[in-house]
């Protein structure tokens, strides 16, 4: 829905030059934010600007770059760090397929649809995808979020590869070797006339000594733990109706050992659905974590579920409605070493106005 603004310019100096474009696009919210662990709504107000830039060279091979200034503003931009992501994205891409390195979605997300994707019209504070049972990024930014991805398409189908790695100076383990994670996707998308069917499934590996963070719990912070070393599955199967309809599910499970952090099983699942009338987009969507046996002390049950309605006023003006709820439920063990109650819920809202330019 963003609009290309102020400069769209071709730099074309001498015939069979290649062209280059720079674009730059802008998003500003205005609210209010609010929730259960809060006293009184807050005021909520953010801007968001975008410098989009891509070119192609002689040969045909086109490249590109972004730079996100609302991530890298925090004194960690790429510009500044080379080995931080920092809101930033460089691509080329060419008959072999498209490289991508930075703030970019490892092979396991590039492939599944999660279930807060499935026609979400967006809130101003991401209320619905930031519950305790939401799931998107699986083991993305385990270290500096600095991502490399290949990915090459062939009719329907599309096959992705991608690393990330620690840039501290080791592991920890007194070896003198970093921790890197790898991750492999495949995805197949066709239209079946009355729907658009996206399938998804993909492979994902962390070294242990990262850490989950399922969100605030008990108002005393985030629950949070260190895991081991972790591989996960996901698929994801989701379909986009004629009609407006859009619904979806993933399925992930996470085998964690204690290397550098506490063992567990984890299964995940996550269902979305959204419709689309007119103006107004409604969506819905619900997460559920099933955490058995974590590090010996315990199970628990995370999950939660977020709502959003947005209406479009037309000329990139937007009413969003967002709300998010999560619960957790402890066994006494593990509730008692964590120092936590066996259970607890949260939530949170925010409204406004969202403005594309």
């Amino acid at each position: 829905m963003k609009k290309t603004l102020l400069l769209s310019t071709a730099l074309v100096a001498f015939a069979g030059m290649a062209v280059a474009d720079v674009a730059l696009t802008g998003r500003a919210e205005m609210g209010i934010e609010g929730g259960s662990d809060e006293n009184n709504a807050d005021f909520f107000t953010d801007i968001d600007v975008t410098f989009t830039m891509s070119g192609e060279t002689d040969g045909g091979l086109s490249f590109g770059a972004s730079v996100d200034l609302d991530e890298g503003g925090d004194g960690s931009a790429a510009s500044d760090d080379n080995t931080d992501d920092g809101g930033a994205t460089i691509f080329i891409s060419g008959g072999f397929g498209t490289l991508t390195m930075g703030d970019t979605d490892g092979a396991l997300d590039w492939a599944l649809v999660d279930a807060g994707n499935n026609g979400n019209g967006g809130s101003l504070d991401d209320d619905e995808t930031t519950h305790a049972g939401y799931l998107g990024a699986y083991l993305d930014g385990a270290y500096d979020g600095q991502i490399a991805r290949y990915d090459y398409s062939f009719g329907d189908f599309g096959v992705a590869i991608s690393a990330e790695t620690d840039d501290s100076d080791d592991d920890g383990d007194d070896d003198g070797e970093r921790d890197t994670g790898y991750a492999l996707g495949f995805k197949y998308d066709t239209d079946l006339g009355g729907a658009a069917l996206s399938l998804g499934i993909g492979y994902q590996f962390a070294a242990g000594g990262y850490e989950i963070d399922l969100g605030s719990y008990d108002d005393t912070g985030d629950l949070e733990a260190t895991l081991g070393d972790t591989d996960a599955i996901g698929v994801s199967i989701s379909a986009a109706f004629t009609n407006g309809l859009t619904a979806g599910m993933t399925y992930n499970s996470w085998d964690v050992d204690d290397d550098d952090g506490l063992e567990a099983d984890i299964q995940h699942v996550g269902v979305g659905v959204g419709y689309t009338t007119g103006a107004l987009t409604l969506h819905a969507n619900y997460g559920v974590f099933e955490i058995d046996d974590l590090g010996d002390i315990g199970d628990a049950t995370v999950e939660g579920y977020g709502l959003s309605v947005a209406y479009d006023l037309g000329g990139g003006a937007v009413v969003h409605l967002g709300y998010g709820n999560s619960s957790y439920d402890l066994d006494d063990d593990l509730a008692t070493s964590l120092g936590r109650d066996d259970d607890d819920e949260s939530s949170t809202y925010s409204f406004g106005l969202g403005l594309s330019f």
